[in-house]
């Protein structure tokens, strides 16, 4: 078997290789290696992020404040609070890697709805003085930079292995190359830079109720 930390590699530049496949392998590197910080930013990109304090700064997405109209579908809103407008139109995007693939996959270049909660939902119908459900439109491609990102640093942190003698053979790792990994400040860190502080919505696929583009 080879070296897992340069299979790793190898998967992250491949143009065809899928960014959940790549995800659980480095789950179990960072696992293997006691990596607890990186195996726990793995595992929320997995499977969606609980806590809204820790969703990193890439995941926030921009876009446009609509409103549901029973007879024109989605319809722009023109709030009579700017600041409130301009607060909601950036949001983290708390969704797994693999929902938010199914929605880039799904959406054939048409726009995604973040979903807001009851509390946001009720300050913007204040706001706007009509009561409805509202979401943000965002275009596809901020998932797919998302999905991009995610690939991206898991390279990043496979190089960041390899520039320290870790490279593991096939599944397994030496006790030299664990004591490696726990011991370094750079790879134990790795992660203290991935987080913002905007607000966390759900995303979810165009419906029937959400024509408008």
């Amino acid at each position: 078997m080879g070296k897992i930390v340069l299979d790793l590699q190898l998967e992250a530049l491949s143009k065809d290789s899928d960014v959940l496949n790549l995800l659980r392998k480095a789950y179990v590197v960072a696992r293997k290696l006691k990596l607890d910080e990186f195996e726990e930013w793995v595992n929320s990109e997995l499977n969606g992020y609980k806590d809204g304090n820790k969703i990193p700064e890439y995941r926030k997405v921009k876009g446009e404040v609509k409103g549901w109209n029973p007879y024109h579908g989605w319809i722009p809103m023109i709030m009579q609070d700017t600041e409130i407008e301009n607060m909601i139109s950036e949001h983290l995007v708390s969704d797994s890697i693999p929902n938010l693939k199914n929605v880039y996959d799904s959406a054939n270049g048409s726009n995604a709805t973040l979903q807001f909660n009851a509390g946001m939902n009720n300050l913007l119908s204040k706001s706007s003085g009509f009561n409805t459900k509202y979401a943000l439109m965002i275009s596809a491609n901020q998932i797919y930079n998302i999905m991009e990102r995610v690939r991206n640093i898991v390279l990043d942190w496979s190089i960041t292995l390899e520039e320290n003698d870790i490279l593991g053979e096939g599944l397994q790792f030496t006790k030299r190359e664990k004591d490696i990994a726990v011991s370094s400040s750079t790879i134990n860190n790795y992660t203290n830079n991935f987080y913002g502080d905007v607000r966390e919505t759900q995303i979810q696929q165009d419906t029937s109720e959400s024509t408008q583009k």
